[in-house]
């Protein structure tokens, strides 16, 4: 068996998994196949195979591509904020809508949320999308709590809803694409609320 931490092995993979993504986004799930996998990678279809075994396997390993972790605060930003919390959250939230202007993005949460009713596997990913938007935002809610700009009942699943429910809405349902002043507009709507 070849070595993980192989060059060659990491940049077949992540041919693959691009391939994989852009064919999520240009065609839907279906689109998601070994053999597409391998023409687009330019692999052979049996090094696809070797990675990822079924069809559910290949598709969900697409999706957690789509979807990778939101980064940290960087520091220089946390430093001229003076860790005011609402500069933590437009940040934040800043990135997810980023992301979901991306058509790619769209695409992979468009298919986790729609088979998140029928999959196991969906239905993880999709638990795994709402636990990262929520942990992203603990610390500023946290903070936002301690310096009293939020009502201490307000857990970061809450903001995360008063929040991000909002852009996804604006972005997937009204069309809409969303510029900082939206993401502001929305954090500051929550903020007066749960003050």
């Amino acid at each position: 068996m070849a070595d993980r931490t192989d060059p060659r092995l990491l940049r077949s993979r992540e041919a693959m998994v691009a391939a994989a993504t852009a064919l999520l986004a240009e065609g839907g799930l279906e689109a998601v196949t070994h053999q597409a996998v391998a023409a687009r990678a330019g692999v052979g279809r049996a090094t696809v195979y070797r990675h990822w075994r079924t069809l559910l396997d290949l598709r969900l390993g697409a999706l957690e591509a789509g979807m990778p972790p939101l980064p940290p605060m960087p520091e220089e930003l946390r430093a001229v904020s003076g860790d005011e919390p609402r500069a933590e959250f437009v940040h934040r939230l800043g990135v997810l809508a980023e992301r979901w202007d991306d058509e790619q993005a769209g695409a992979v949460l468009a298919a986790v949320l729609g088979g998140s009713r029928h999959d196991e596997g969906m239905r993880r990913l999709r638990e795994s999308l709402l636990r990262q938007i929520a942990d992203a935002l603990a610390p500023a809610v946290a903070e936002a709590v301690r310096r009293g700009r939020l009502r201490p009942d307000v857990t970061p699943q809450t903001f995360a809803m008063a929040t991000a429910g909002p852009l996804f809405f604006e972005r997937f349902l009204a069309g809409n694409r969303l510029g900082r002043d939206t993401v502001e507009a929305v954090v500051d709507a929550a903020l007066r609320g749960w003050s």
